[in-house]
């Protein structure tokens, strides 16, 4: 039993707090390591926020909700910021996700509420992540597919245009072997004719 938990604890990963360097001062950040490329990630968490109605933008490189009521964070508005960068190789790539808050003093009497459930939130995004992953393998699929199914359609109508040419060839054969009988003919009438 022990030795299941602990395997189960490997497969997930867990939220921690670190450190964000931002315009050369180090940021508290809550952090979490996703094993998706960062345009995946960021995906997920565009989908996430946007399903609780928040909007948010860009800024420096960051994905910035200002103001923003995450419910599984706290019920209080916050500024939020989320850095996503992505490391690995190709195939293997991993995305960094730091979060960034900053609000209400009022809320720093807890901090380690608020900070337990921000490392919780960024846990619960792992399926989410999961699903933006496999939405993008599916629109990829399907670029395969039609880009396969375009390629079939080329190849038949070469064969039927090559169908066409070999029917036109046949009575241009059936023709021309007309044409050599009536020559034959002509040329044998004179060849009798001759002697």
């Amino acid at each position: 039993m022990i030795a299941m938990f602990a395997f189960t604890n490997f497969l997930f990963a867990q939220a921690y707090e670190g450190t964000l360097k931002v315009k050369k001062v180090e940021e508290p950040a809550i952090v979490m390591v996703y094993n998706y490329p960062s345009e995946i990630v960021e995906n997920a968490f565009n989908a996430r926020l946007t399903d609780k109605r928040l909007k948010g933008g860009k800024s420096r490189g960051f994905l910035v909700y200002n103001h923003a009521v995450i419910n599984e964070v706290t019920g209080s508005p916050l500024d939020y910021s989320f850095k996503f960068t992505e490391n690995g190789k190709r195939g293997k790539e991993a995305t960094t996700v730091y979060m960034l808050m900053k609000g209400d003093n009022g809320l720093a009497k807890d901090p380690a509420t608020l900070s337990r459930n921000a490392k919780s939130f960024l846990e619960s995004m792992a399926p989410g992540v999961e699903r933006s992953n496999v939405i993008a393998q599916i629109k990829q699929q399907e670029e395969i597919m039609v880009k396969e199914e375009r390629k079939l359609k080329s190849l038949k109508d070469d064969q039927d245009d090559l169908e066409k040419k070999l029917q036109k060839n046949k009575k241009e054969q059936d023709s021309q072997q007309k044409v050599i009988e009536s020559q034959r003919n002509i040329l044998s009438d004179l060849k009798a004719k001759n002697i």
